[in-house]
């Protein structure tokens, strides 16, 4: 006997249709439950692959995005051929953040349908955001030349270009959006960020009004157009734009986020603290558990309004903060860089557990451990390094008088490939060196990471601002370019608890100063300050930083 559950399944479908999620889920459980239940009649499968796919569908729209990928790969497991459930399998892997399993997915639909689409324009963002921009850009062509009238697509390449740093190509791609449809805010919104970047705020701002034209309650248009006044110095106006974006989205990390910048900057800072601990309300914290991107948000708001606390002279709140995130065992790597210099500041005890005295865990390798031809081989990372879009002082970087890639350096050739096993075979050694060490950024070493590294190229008169890397566990340099100038500290990398211009008390805060040759490569915690000491040479550095991220 041939057992169909077509009818069942429309009524299904039906129910979906028109919103009763609840009873769509019902039916789709009850055809499965009759088809376990009768393991040896004849099915339907092609029906049965429908069913699992749509009861994917159903779970994901509540936000079970691990039983909606197990009905997608039941889909898959019945029918081999249903490019459309690998693609919906892709796209939850992506909101679960399994970025390589999401490309693996759609790999399997573009493989089954070659002119899929929206697989290639899914497989495009999953790319973009797990940094692969080469490849984002290349997916994202092949759906523009496949449907060459879509604004979306078109803006999807633009925005793959833009954070690659090809800012001409971007800019023409949306003004290609912009002809197919005259109203597609968005692109005025990104051509707007791309005019920042080439540091004109006033054609920024103008392009945010354009959209806002268009669009009064475009809150994005209002958080760039915040940006741009920023930049310009007007911080009142900074504050009113981003204020109107909050009050468009009130549920905007983004505008949450930037407006407690901008109070900083402005010496508000009790207000500023006021919008930084909003961030860890719960439903912030929700909202952003699933987003990498916001996430980060959330990591610098804890510890900018500790900052503010710290530039307000709140110390007995600022110690109490400290203590509070010490014994919860946070290893928020911002808090501790600040932990460690307001502690010192203040000769408290530092309570925070990743890394008391971060400047110990210095360490020097070099490449010739690992290549015969040194010379040679930094002469093939230079090149590779030369084919990659190199932007100069990158908009909100660290980099002065120079150039920076993106961050997807090690796809560049063979020889940055090459690198990137070498830099995991110098990171075992690392930590087999300070692995009796007592503190959480060795006893939580990250079992799984990736690297991510960029080329950072400066002139004469160039550095890098002290900074830290948030994000990071771990933190590195690989010199392939450096400045001899001996008797002088001209070119060399300065490392300190001090960062983002708190103010001093004690001169006498931990710092270090190391003076690199071709080949160097140093490792410290992403926790420290570092920056780059200003040369007067007519010649340049070139380095490769690199973060280790934990996965």
């Amino acid at each position: 006997m041939k057992l169909s559950f077509m009818d069942t399944f429309k009524r299904g479908v039906s129910a979906q249709r028109r919103g009763d999620v609840d009873e769509a889920e019902r039916i789709y459980r009850e055809i499965i439950e009759l088809y376990s239940s009768h393991p040896s009649a004849d099915h339907d499968l092609g029906v049965m692959a429908m069913v699992h796919n749509n009861l994917g569908f159903a779970l994901q729209g509540r936000g079970d995005f691990k039983s909606a990928a197990d009905s997608y790969r039941q889909a898959v497991l019945l029918k081999p051929d249903y490019f459309e459930a690998y693609n919906n399998l892709g796209f939850v892997l992506h909101l679960s953040g399994d970025l390589a399993g999401a490309i693996e997915s759609y790999d399997h639909a573009i493989e089954l349908k070659a002119d899929y689409a929206d697989a290639y324009y899914n497989r495009g963002r999953a790319q973009q955001d797990k940094g692969d921009l080469n490849n984002s850009i290349e997916s994202y062509k092949v759906v523009v030349n496949l449907r060459p009238n879509s604004a979306d697509a078109l803006n999807a390449l633009g925005a793959s270009l833009q954070l690659n740093g090809d800012l001409d190509a971007c800019v023409d791609t949306y003004k290609q959006v912009l002809m197919i449809d005259p109203n597609y805010v968005e692109a005025y919104n990104n051509i707007a960020l791309v005019l920042q970047t080439r540091k004109d705020p006033n054609g920024a701002i103008e392009n945010t009004r354009k959209a806002i034209e268009i669009k009064p309650g475009y809150a994005n248009a209002y958080i760039t157009q915040g940006h741009a006044h920023f930049d310009k110095g007007d911080l009142e106006a900074a504050i009113e734009s981003y204020e109107m974006a909050l009050k468009l989205q009130p549920d905007s990390v983004h505008a949450y986020n930037n407006l407690g910048i901008a109070l900083r900057e402005a010496g508000q800072y009790a207000r500023a603290v006021e919008y930084f601990d909003a961030l860890n309300q719960p439903r912030f914290r929700e909202m952003v558990a699933g987003d990498p991107t916001k996430h980060l948000f959330w990591f610098n708001a804890v510890s900018q309004a500790l900052e503010c606390l710290y530039l307000n002279g709140d110390y007995s709140e600022l110690q109490t903060r400290l203590q509070r995130l010490g014994e919860s065992g946070d290893i928020n790597r911002r808090v501790a860089a600040v932990s460690a210099y307001v502690s010192h500041q203040l000769d408290i005890e530092n309570p925070h557990k990743f890394c008391k005295k971060p400047l110990d865990f210095f360490h020097v390798g070099n490449l010739g451990d690992y290549v015969t031809d040194l010379d040679g081989f930094i002469e093939n990372l230079l090149a590779e390094a030369d084919q990659v879009n190199q932007v100069w002082e990158p908009q909100h970087g660290v980099t002065r008088v120079g150039y920076q890639t993106a961050n997807t350096i090690f796809q560049a050739g063979t020889a940055c490939a090459a690198l990137e096993e070498i830099l995991g075979k110098e990171i075992e050694s690392y930590y087999s060196r300070f692995s009796q060490e007592d503190c959480a950024f060795i006893t939580m070493w990250p079992e799984r990471y990736e690297l991510k590294g960029w080329l950072a190229r400066l002139v004469r008169t160039g550095y890098q601002r002290s900074h830290m890397h948030p994000a990071g566990w771990l933190s590195g340099v690989v010199y392939l370019k450096t400045i001899d100038k001996p008797g002088t500290d001209e070119g060399a990398i300065k490392l300190s608890l001090h960062g983002y211009d708190l103010p001093i008390i004690k001169e006498d805060y931990p710092r270090k100063i190391h003076q690199p040759r071709p080949g160097e490569i140093i490792l410290f915690p992403s926790s420290v300050f570092h920056g780059t000491i200003p040369f007067d040479e007519d010649t340049e550095r070139s380095v490769i930083a690199f973060d280790l991220l934990p996965s």
